[in-house]
C-alpha cells in the first residue's frame, strides 16, 4: 500500500508541475497508467490531506502538493551529486526564459600555482599557469603559499579565506579566471533584499554556499540549487533559482540535452 501511495503521489505531483491546477481523482485517473479506481484515489487523497502531504484549497475543488512536499519531491528527484554536462549557454538563457528560473553560472578556467618567487625580499610573486600576480612579501606567507603549491587558484582562495589571509584572498579575487553569467535576472525580484540580490548576481554566493538544496535563504515557496557543472571542457557552478511549482525536472533536461 505504501509503495502504491507514492507512486501515485509522485504521479500526482508530476502533473500539478506540468499544469499548475489543483487535481481532481477523476482527473489523476485519467492520467495515470495504473488501474486505480477514483474511489480508491479520493481514500488516497485523504489520508494524504490528513498526513499534511497534501493541501486543499477550496472544499469543492481538487488537492495540491504542499509546499514540504514539494521540498521533498525535488530532493529526490535532481541528483546534484553528478557533475551535469552542458553544451550550450544559449540552452541555458532559452530554458531560463522558457520556465521563468533564474539561473547564475559561474564558469572556471583552471589555474595551478606552479611556483612562488621571493623577490629580494620584498615581494612574493605567484606564478600560475597563465597569470601572474605579486604581494608583498613576508616569511610567514611565503611559507604558507609554498604548502599551497599545484592547487587551483579557486582552492587557493577559498583557504585563504577560511585563515583570515584577507591580502591574499582579495589579490587573487582581482585574477579573472572566472567568467559569470546571469539568465532571468527578472526571477529573483521576489527577494527584497537587494544585498542577497548583489550576492546572487555577483557570484558571492558560490564562495559561500556548498553544493545543495537551499530552501531557508528564500521566503517559503522558493528555492536555490547550487551544484557542480562542465560547460565547454571547464569546470564551473551553476546556482539555480525558482518557485517550487517550476517544471524543473523539464528544465534540466533542455539545458543538459
Amino acid at each position: 500500500m505504501k509503495d502504491r501511495k507514492e507512486k501515485l503521489l509522485n504521479e500526482m505531483i508530476s502533473i500539478y508541475i506540468k499544469d499548475g491546477m489543483p487535481i481532481g481523482s477523476e482527473s489523476l485517473k485519467l492520467n495515470i497508467d495504473m488501474k486505480i479506481s477514483s474511489a480508491t484515489i479520493r481514500n488516497y487523497f485523504k489520508v494524504l490531506v490528513n498526513e499534511g502531504v497534501l493541501a486543499q484549497p477550496h472544499i469543492s475543488s481538487g488537492k495540491i502538493p504542499t509546499n514540504s512536499t514539494l521540498k521533498s519531491y525535488w530532493r529526490k528527484n535532481i541528483d546534484i551529486s553528478n557533475c551535469l554536462n552542458i553544451n550550450s549557454i544559449d540552452k541555458i538563457n532559452k530554458a531560463s526564459i522558457e520556465h521563468k528560473i533564474f539561473c547564475n553560472i559561474k564558469i572556471h578556467k583552471q589555474e595551478r600555482l606552479q611556483k612562488i618567487i621571493n623577490y629580494n625580499d620584498e615581494y612574493s610573486i605567484l606564478v600560475f599557469d597563465n597569470v601572474e600576480t605579486i604581494l608583498p612579501y613576508t616569511r610567514h606567507l611565503h611559507s604558507f603559499l609554498n604548502e599551497l603549491l599545484y592547487q587551483d587558484i579557486e582552492e587557493i582562495r577559498s583557504i585563504a579565506k577560511s585563515v583570515c589571509a584577507n591580502e591574499l584572498y582579495n589579490r587573487l579575487l582581482g585574477v579573472a579566471t572566472t567568467k559569470i553569467y546571469n539568465f532571468s535576472f527578472e526571477e529573483l525580484f521576489f527577494i527584497k533584499d537587494l544585498d542577497s540580490i548583489l550576492k546572487i548576481i555577483n557570484g558571492d554566493i558560490f564562495y559561500t554556499l556548498k553544493n545543495g538544496f537551499y530552501f531557508d535563504l528564500f521566503p517559503d515557496g522558493y528555492m536555490g540549487i547550487l551544484h557542480d557543472i562542465m560547460i565547454d571542457n571547464n569546470f564551473g557552478k551553476m546556482f539555480v533559482v525558482g518557485g517550487l511549482k517550476k517544471d524543473y525536472t523539464s528544465f534540466y533536461q533542455k539545458i543538459a540535452s
